[in-house]
């Protein structure tokens, strides 16, 4: 009976002791740098591997993607911020020398690891197909101003006009572009130097698409003012008349720059007047009420940055000019001397009167 006892008690001494050494090596977890652990399949640079697709070993600390851990710390191209810091506090480590991608509708993402982080190595982005707005409603409007089209004689552009009332309750009209201005010839934005000799522009996204169809083009104040260069960093002598200024610049003979006078007395001052329908889908009451049919500088050909921004013909200093700011909620007037005089308007003109 005892020697059953004692085999019985060592029976059972035995089975804890291997059911002790199960959960022991159970509960160890792979270092941080273990390749059975990493939810990160090392690749090289000419992969196209998504690393949301990778494997894992099913550790929840280190499961999530690089992509999902980089969302808010990779500001940009190139950029060298750690791409594996998580908000708590885990960090996805990585083999020096590992290489891993991600891919992305708009590019591809390469990452390498440096002293055990995930870093940014380059960025390649894609070319998108050109998807141009549609215009159909660019001149759309629920109220019923009144049209009308000139023909610039110097490269026979039809613009479309409008007439515009003064605010102030006289019965003083004037006579508007209802488009901007799309006078002289293209260059690209990277270039600087400009040819006293010629009237250049600028176009959205560098291309002319978005200059013959309603943008027009942009212009340094010197090429919008008709003079040259220099006057981008010097001051111009004849600078009198304020907002009331009448100053023909580019504009076809017999018509001059929208002045401050004129966007505040008979311009509205709520930016939704006087944009564009073309500009989003919204299709609120007031949108394009006075006919100006504003439309906002693009960002990408699907996208803008909900502002339109037109020069005035009078300096703030030798380096700034005057300028107006519209959205779709407001009108803004001030100077952009911390800016300077080369940065680039769209421009409006008015028939003199």
């Amino acid at each position: 009976m005892k020697i059953f006892k004692s085999v019985l008690a060592l029976s059972v001494l035995l089975t804890m002791l291997v059911a002790c050494g199960d959960e022991s090596s159970s509960s160890v977890s792979p270092e941080p740098g273990d390749d059975s652990s990493s939810s990160v399949i090392p690749a090289s640079s000419g992969d196209l591997q998504s690393s949301s697709s990778q494997k894992s070993s099913g550790k929840d600390k280190s499961s999530s993607s690089i992509e999902e851990k980089s969302s808010s710390s990779v500001s940009g191209k190139n950029s060298s911020s750690s791409v594996v810091e998580s908000s708590s506090s885990e960090y996805l480590f990585c083999n020096e020398g590992d290489r891993d991608t991600v891919v992305k509708d708009w590019g591809i993402k390469y990452y390498r690891c440096e002293n055990n982080d995930w870093v940014v190595d380059t960025i390649v982005y894609v070319d998108l197909p050109k998807v141009y707005p549609n215009m159909d409603s660019l001149f759309a409007t629920e109220y019923s101003p009144i049209y009308s089209e000139f023909e610039d004689p110097r490269d026979h552009q039809v613009y479309r006009t409008t007439i515009l009332i003064d605010r102030n309750g006289s019965d003083k009209t004037i006579e508007v572009f209802a488009q901007n201005l799309n006078y002289g010839a293209m260059i690209d934005t990277s270039v600087l130097v400009r040819d006293d000799n010629k009237v250049e522009k600028y176009c959205d996204l560098n291309d002319e698409w978005f200059c013959n169809n309603g943008w027009g083009g942009q212009y340094a104040w010197s090429e919008a003012m008709g003079l040259p260069a220099k006057y981008d960093s010097v001051l111009w002598k004849d600078t009198v008349g304020g907002d009331t200024r009448i100053h023909q610049g580019i504009c076809p003979e017999g018509w001059h720059i929208m002045n401050g006078y004129e966007w505040k007395n008979f311009a509205s001052t709520a930016g939704q007047d006087l944009v564009s329908k073309a500009n989003w889908k919204l299709n609120e009451r007031y949108v394009n009420s006075s006919g100006m049919s504003v439309l906002f500088k693009m960002r990408a050909y699907e996208l803008s940055w909900m502002q339109a921004y037109f020069l005035l013909p009078n300096e703030s200093s030798a380096i700034g000019t005057y300028a107006v700011t519209i959205t779709d909620k407001y009108v803004w007037f001030g100077d952009n001397d911390h800016l300077g005089k080369h940065i680039l308007y769209s421009v409006r003109c008015v028939k003199d009167y």
